[in-house]
């Protein structure tokens, strides 16, 4: 690293969703910062796509209608006004359904994104570093980021916004980890690549992400057996026909445990039969944070351990286009999805030989062509998988959330060192699903959405008016 780095008031690491969205709502809130304000440090070419809506595979759609998605919630039907209808009609006609409800491919909601920030960066009050972060560390009252290519930076202050970490392999198939027939990674471009028409394939997971491989592998025209298991064996569920706005009016009471508030969820879906469960469900994520924060500790983590997989499948809803496949390919036999567990996996001449427990049943050894792992985000390892988290840890700036879900944040959204007796450092924030141990749900759009504009708002708050004219260069 030089004796001189450029200097920015606020660097950005992570340009996904929710590190473009701060970056929007900031310099919309702070419209004296000028040239050279912010950077967002992103590998990728385009702004705003990110893991999620950087997808190449046209079947990944989005999860939820477009009328109800948008970078602005004072704006929530932005990403539909945004969309060429005609465009979208003409290239992907099985967006739109008789309801009138679009669930375009994530891609387009990446796009949208990159066109709402493309003005800041024209202007330059945004930078767009195509880099990565390797090292992090605090030095004379300003944080010096090191980088994979060319010089590094200096920064006032630095929110974390990283996307989704890739899933961990399950225990019992770490040993097969650098096996070519075991898909460690399911959202790399390349994952179905080696998977042939008539391939046996096990999924190791039943949640969105595998109903996304199944329609990935229909669109490819695999005709092979599917098996899809986890724990529980549960798959997601598909939205209600008719959307309702119900839920904005049903209140629930908080409770200080797990169980009174399963209690309270089921007294509703009780009390109010006119209601469909989805409406229940959405009031309670709506609600998400103040039912969240009734809850200590232990309660919270005894509702991660017992009721999380149960809610995952009510809360995050596939389209209705890939219900309709996940649907049809059960009633073929050529998926099922079970309840079990991976006790062991050998690679042989056959394929994987994989021995499940199912649930209430003896062992069973299974062999199949492909195994693909779908377990979702690896929150819990964030920090050693990540060596300028690992490093910032070390130094003591960060910590893991208690509850396992990724980054220990205060509620003000500021990074929580992991002794009481440290001092927080106020200009390191976190935004996104990595803060969702403090704010509780923040995987779906909505709440995304909510936690970057409130970061957004912390960080125009804290930037006094010495940060609106920018040097060239701060000496490290």
């Amino acid at each position: 690293m030089s004796d001189t780095l450029p200097h920015y008031p606020v660097a950005i690491i992570g340009g996904g969703a929710t590190g473009t969205m701060v970056a929007f709502h900031l310099l919309r809130q702070r419209p004296d910062l000028g040239a050279g304000a912010v950077a967002i440090i992103e590998p990728r070419a385009q702004l705003g796509a990110g893991l999620a809506y950087g997808t190449r595979d046209a079947q990944h759609r989005i999860n939820v209608p477009a009328a109800r998605m948008s970078l602005d919630t004072a704006v929530p039907g932005d990403f539909r006004a945004w969309l060429d209808l005609d465009a979208l009609a003409a290239t992907d006609p099985d967006a739109f359904l008789p309801s009138g409800d679009l669930y375009p491919a994530r891609a387009q909601f990446g796009q949208y994104l990159a066109a709402r920030i493309a003005p800041s960066l024209e202007a330059g009050r945004l930078v767009h570093l195509r880099n990565a972060v390797t090292g992090m560390v605090r030095r004379n009252g300003h944080w010096a980021l090191t980088l994979s290519e060319g010089e590094g930076l200096t920064a006032s202050h630095v929110v974390i916004a990283l996307t989704h970490p890739a899933p961990a392999l399950p225990a019992a198939l770490r040993p097969l980890a650098q096996e070519a027939r075991v898909v460690a990674n399911p959202w790399r471009d390349d994952a179905l690549a080696r998977i042939a028409t008539q391939d046996r394939v096990a999924i190791i997971g039943t949640g969105l992400t595998m109903a996304d491989i199944v329609a990935s592998l229909e669109a490819r025209g695999h005709q092979g057996p599917i098996l899809a298991v986890s724990r529980r064996g549960l798959r997601p569920r598909a939205h209600a026909a008719e959307a309702s706005a119900l839920s904005d009016i049903l209140h629930l009471a908080s409770a200080p445990t797990a169980l009174g508030l399963l209690r309270t969820v089921r007294a509703a879906l009780r009390d109010h039969p006119d209601l469909s469960w989805h409406e229940i469900i959405d009031a309670t994520r709506k609600q998400g944070r103040k039912l969240w924060a009734a809850l200590d500790l232990p309660e919270r983590k005894k509702l991660i351990r017992h009721l999380r997989p149960f809610w995952d499948v009510h809360r995050f809803r596939i389209a209705p286009q890939i219900d309709a496949i996940l649907t049809r390919h059960l009633a073929s036999k050529r998926l099922s999805a079970r309840a079990a567990r991976v006790i062991e996996a050998k690679a042989g001449s056959e394929g994987i030989a994989l021995t499940l427990q199912f649930r209430g049943e003896t062992l069973e050894t299974l062999i199949v062509d492909h195994v693909v792992n779908t377990t979702g985000p690896d929150h819990a390892g964030i920090i050693p998988n990540t060596p300028f988290l690992r490093a910032l840890a070390e130094q003591g700036h960060i910590a893991p959330d208690p509850t396992g879900l990724g980054l220990h944040t205060g509620p003000n959204h500021h990074a929580l060192p992991a002794r009481e007796t440290t001092q927080k450092t106020a200009t390191l924030l976190i935004a996104g699903p990595l803060s969702r141990g403090t704010f509780g749900e923040l995987m779906g759009l909505p709440e995304v959405t909510e936690n970057a504009q409130s970061v957004a708002r912390q960080l125009a708050a804290e930037l006094n008016t010495a940060h609106q004219r920018v040097p060239d260069e701060v000496r490290s």
